[in-house]
């Protein structure tokens, strides 16, 4: 029996080993391809916003302005933003005194966060006209003359992009050593072989850069942490807005300002349940970045199948000794390749190859990892749920029916229930943001001839931006319309309800103006 289940776990190992060992070969494979670009795309100055968040960057940020005041690209196709976050160092005066940027400061008494400044920046920035994409930097970045350039030509063919990082050494700890490798290896393999097979990968802060057009119809930026930028990556993928790493999209920065932020294995996991659904299996690309979450470094890949290679050739196992023999070969190889490729010779393979076990170590010190686990099972059977109830109203064009709808949050995922007397239509999947957890409920009901009467759906509402609370707020344009000196507009939420619902179709003043008085 034991025998039996040990054989059973082994196998499971046994394909889990084998679908990565080729996925890895494949991605080597491809980092040695450089696509064509396509010769009739008209390379055009974008027009670009640059935000630069910054606190108490007074060492870094000076320099970053004066390279992006001598960038090779017109004065007139960019502008820099910079928010100082309740700095206490000389940063305003000194970037006072450089010029070039707009300042914008915080004066609270407590520092606002990367991704409350951004987004309310993002709120003042996003109504100027002829702005064609804004590209957001870490404040501690060092930037070559031709960065927007770069940015500009992979704008031309991509929605959304995210640049490398080259960290340099400076007075580098061991730990400073092992992540600049690995950063190094990850980049010229890892991204760069993604990119190549036109695979998504995660929003990087420090340096991306989004089109104009993204952000009206995705409507935030979340950019807390790891964990916000890994989320809302996934946000972007699902409505095929992939993320592609360009390598030539390069900046700087030295080991003793970069930080190291990776997303938690529990915030994978659970991200994993939340937004694996059957239904959704036809979207390869969000699919393959879903099970891309559990990619094993490939030092554990071969440690596994030599353990495999071991126990085939020595008791019975459902796949052959040769079968463990030649993912073992293929693995070894595209590993070696891999290191060709990086140009990662001796001391530089010896942090790398540490990578892994330095890793473990962190956490399982305090048995951190274990209680992660415990709270995350904790969580779930405690059902960690928040739901409130709101009434709405439901047409089909001549007469109106009382529903209900169910706003559920789980684990900071979104779900939606419409309840109408006996009859329920839940979404089939949890949301990253409660606004479109909302909308395939409206979907679903609009396919039957129905729509909720809610201010997400009416063209009176103007969503915020703001990636904090998922675009739950917005304003109420109705005062504005009927006198065009309303200055004041009130706030309202995606589900709240009035008397002076318009359908979201009637979407122009003119518009609004001659369905009220025909209605």
């Amino acid at each position: 029996m034991i025998s039996n289940i040990i054989v059973f776990i082994l196998s499971l190992v046994f394909i889990y080993v084998a679908v990565f060992t080729i996925y890895f070969a494949l991605i080597v494979c491809a980092s040695f391809f450089k696509p064509k670009k396509k010769e009739d795309i008209r390379q055009t100055f974008k027009n670009l916003i640059v935000i630069i968040y910054s606190h108490n960057n007074e060492k870094t940020i000076v320099n970053l302005l004066e390279q992006l005041n001598k960038q090779n690209y017109p004065k007139a196709n960019y502008q820099v933003h910079i928010i100082l976050d309740n700095c206490t160092d000389d940063s305003s005066n000194k970037l006072e005194f450089v010029g070039g940027a707009k300042i914008w400061r915080l004066t609270d008494d407590m520092p606002l966060g990367r991704d409350k400044a951004v987004s309310w920046l993002l709120e003042n920035v996003m109504s100027f006209k002829k702005v064609d994409g804004y590209v957001f930097l870490n404040a501690n970045r060092i930037v070559r003359n031709d960065f927007l350039l770069n940015v500009n030509e992979a704008l031309q063919e991509n929605d959304v992009i995210v640049g490398s990082t080259d960290i340099f050494l400076e007075d580098a700890s061991y730990s400073d050593k092992v992540w600049s490798n690995v950063n190094e290896y990850n980049t010229n393999i890892m991204k760069i072989g993604r990119s190549n097979l036109g695979l998504a990968v995660p929003v990087d802060s420090d340096i991306t850069a989004i089109k104009q057009e993204v952000l009206e119809k995705v409507q935030c930026i979340d950019f807390k942490d790891a964990n916000s930028e890994l989320k809302y990556s996934f946000l972007l993928v699902k409505v095929n807005y992939i993320p592609k790493f360009v390598p030539e999209v390069k900046t700087y920065v030295s080991s003793s300002d970069y930080e190291l932020r990776r997303p938690q294995f529990i915030f994978k996991l659970s991200l994993f349940m939340h937004c694996f659904n059957i239904k959704s299996l036809g979207n390869f690309k969000f699919n393959e970045f879903l099970f891309s979450l559990f990619k094993p470094n490939p030092i554990i890949l071969i440690t596994f199948l030599l353990v495999l290679c071991t126990y085939s050739f020595n008791y019975f196992f459902l796949f052959d000794f040769p079968w463990a023999v030649f993912l073992a070969v293929v693995l070894t190889v595209s590993f070696g390749v891999s290191i060709y490729k990086s140009q990662l010779y001796v001391q530089p393979l010896i942090y790398l190859a540490a990578c892994p076990f330095y890793t473990l170590s962190g956490i399982f010190s305090g048995s951190k990892l274990m209680k992660d686990i415990f709270k995350f099972v904790k969580k779930k059977s405690k059902t960690n749920v928040e739901k409130i109830t709101v009434p709405v109203n439901v047409t089909n064009g001549r007469s109106v029916f009382p529903c209900k709808l169910e706003l559920i949050s789980e684990d900071g995922f979104k779900k939606a229930v419409f309840r109408y007397k006996n009859k329920k239509q839940e979404t089939a999947q949890s949301y990253v943001r409660m606004c479109d957890a909302i909308k395939n409920i409206s979907d679903v009901l609009a396919q039957h001839g129905f729509r909720i009467k809610i201010c997400q759906s009416c063209a009176y509402f103007a969503p915020k931006i703001d990636g904090t609370n998922n675009m739950v707020k917005g304003t109420c344009n109705r005062e504005a319309v009927e006198n065009p000196n309303y200055v004041d507009l009130p706030e309202t939420i995606l589900w709240a309800s009035c008397d002076y619902y318009i359908p979201e179709e009637v979407n122009k003043v003119i518009d609004i103006s001659s369905y009220i008085k025909n209605r």
